[in-house]
């Protein structure tokens, strides 16, 4: 099945979004200004466009449009359910870290256990997202 334009577009911006969260964290945990606009950007852009996809991809699978196993069915909802809590959890971390930054402290780098538990999270969000992808449409 060839995959469509949106999935691809979807996949390639994903690992774009992972690179603007990853600095975010790296930039406050080096103790460097918080990049608010890059935190509006991927904050909207994961909202407005990966969130949407990921809604639209659900409504077919849940319709009986798309012709998937109960276990990719799934393996869908998780990743869905994942995916949906790494970025509520991103938005809020990241607001408290420019709060905490602003007061002359550093979030990310003053609580590992989060920030780790947090990046693991996403990184296991997007793993499964992109084997999603590759299961679906290359192979």
């Amino acid at each position: 099945m060839n995959a469509p334009a949106f999935s691809i577009f979807s996949a390639v911006s994903e690992l774009l979004v992972t690179a603007g969260v990853l600095w975010i964290v790296w930039r406050n945990w080096t103790r460097r200004t918080f990049p608010v606009p890059l935190l509006l950007v991927v904050a909207l852009f994961e909202a407005l466009v990966n969130v949407l996809y990921m809604a639209n991809r659900a409504s077919h699978a849940a319709s009986g449009r798309d012709a998937i196993s109960t276990g990719m069915k799934l393996f869908y909802a998780g990743h869905g359910i994942l995916s949906l809590l790494a970025y509520i959890v991103f938005v809020i971390l990241a607001l408290l870290a420019w709060q905490e930054q602003r007061a002359g402290r550093w979030f990310f780098r003053d609580h590992p256990a989060i920030t780790w538990t947090f990046v693991v999270t996403w990184l296991v969000s997007i793993v499964s997202g992109e084997a999603i992808f590759v299961l679906r449409y290359l192979r």
